[in-house]
């Protein structure tokens, strides 16, 4: 084959490969700013939820433990949860889990038509001036709890009803070490020292 006929040659196979990259590019291009399977998606919610009827659950979580990664049998554990009611006025009457000996309610219980009721910890301060609160705990945990496992809660309602759902330690809001900066307790973090 003669050198111009190579080149002919050469130049005939690249068009089709031309051509199939800038449909690529094109086709690309077209889903910019259109529906697409991941713009229905949402974030990951931590902690558990469920419904009792009108009375929603949402994102209940195990507050994470002051002292250490993990709640030590015989300890407590607060509730961290917003409930959330879109039907007749209600209230919340008793939580409880099997791996608790008890669950304590205390501050605000009822939940009118409408509303949202937050049980934020004992530590964390509302939101808003105008958020409704209330405070729950677990006491005497039957076993050691730790990150990544779930316990089941019910929640029990004057009239929606109970709900029980599976709820985990939430996430450290604890400020970590720097790498290589005192570690509370003496010495550093991995990895620090010189």
């Amino acid at each position: 084959m003669s050198r111009p006929q190579h080149l002919k040659a050469v130049r005939l196979r690249l068009i089709p490969a031309a051509l199939g990259l800038g449909a690529v590019v094109a086709l690309a291009g077209c889903s910019a700013g259109q529906v697409t399977e991941t713009d229905t998606q949402v974030a990951a919610v931590n902690g558990g939820s469920g419904d009792a009827k009108q009375v929603a659950v949402r994102n209940a979580t195990l507050a994470f433990p002051p002292q250490g990664a993990f709640y030590r049998a015989g300890s407590s554990a607060p509730v961290q949860v917003v409930l959330s009611n879109e039907g007749p006025n209600d209230k919340l009457v008793q939580v409880s889990s099997p791996y608790a000996a008890s669950g304590q309610v205390s501050g605000t219980t009822d939940l009118p038509s409408n509303t949202a009721l937050h049980a934020t910890g004992p530590s964390a301060q509302p939101a808003s001036t105008g958020e409704r609160t209330v405070q729950i705990t677990l006491n005497g945990l039957k076993q050691d709890i730790t990150p990544g496992v779930t316990i089941p809660v019910t929640f029990v309602f004057a009239q929606a009803g109970q709900v029980t759902v599976q709820v985990p330690i939430g996430e450290d809001h604890h400020p970590r070490p720097e790498h290589g900066s005192p570690v509370p307790g003496g010495g550093q973090h991995a990895g620090g020292g010189h």
